[in-house]
């Protein structure tokens, strides 16, 4: 895993090495819609089926509820002309939260708490003067989360999005964020969360 790490960053970094090269820092801050990609399990009872060879579970997967929440940090990057490497290490808060409808009533089904140090390594390519689109990777580390299950103290996930650059270097980024890791082992959860963040260059 540590390898990947070094060669994300190797890749990230030397597409933003030219002439031109500018590095700036500063501050991050924004809100975080969480959700989760959940099961949605069945059991196959027809035995028949089950001896065809279809699954004994079937079913296909869900959301969870968007909550909104915060993510705040700090960012460096390496500004070039077609784009920018950047590493952004933020705290964020997410929650899984999942109510079900009986017909009587809603109970709830899932409510946990979640914060994040994130280490959002990504690539901003530059399409026009003001927009860029956005790619990375996220390894994540949990601090802290409420309830007794056993939640994964390690993350991973994946960044796509879009960002719009002001003309006194403040940047919007409008992404979604997808985990590649479960949240529980043998759980099928995995964190997705949608940020919305502004960042504000210091230098």
């Amino acid at each position: 895993m540590k390898r990947l790490y070094i060669i994300l960053l190797i890749i990230l970094f030397s597409l933003s090495v030219n002439a031109q090269v500018k590095f700036k820092y500063g501050i991050s801050a924004g809100l975080n819609l969480s959700s989760a990609i959940l099961p949605d399990l069945k059991v196959n009872t027809n035995i028949n089926s089950v001896l065809h060879g279809d699954n004994v579970i079937e079913g296909s997967p869900q959301l969870a509820d968007f909550v909104s929440l915060y993510k705040a940090g700090i960012f460096m990057k390496l500004d070039g002309k077609i784009g920018a490497a950047k590493l952004n290490i933020s705290y964020t808060k997410t929650n899984i939260f999942k109510e079900l409808d009986t017909g009587i009533f809603r109970i709830k089904a899932l409510d946990i708490l979640l914060d994040y140090l994130d280490f959002e390594m990504s690539y901003n390519l530059n399409l026009s003067k003001h927009f860029y689109i956005s790619a990375g990777y996220i390894p994540s580390i949990l601090l802290k989360h409420d309830g007794n299950l056993n939640i994964n103290s390690f993350d991973q996930r994946l960044l796509s999005g879009i960002g719009f650059r002001f003309g006194n270097g403040l940047t919007l980024d409008f992404n979604a964020i997808a985990g590649i890791s479960e949240i529980i082992d043998g759980s099928y959860i995995h964190n997705l969360m949608i940020p919305i963040s502004l960042n504000i260059p210091l230098n």
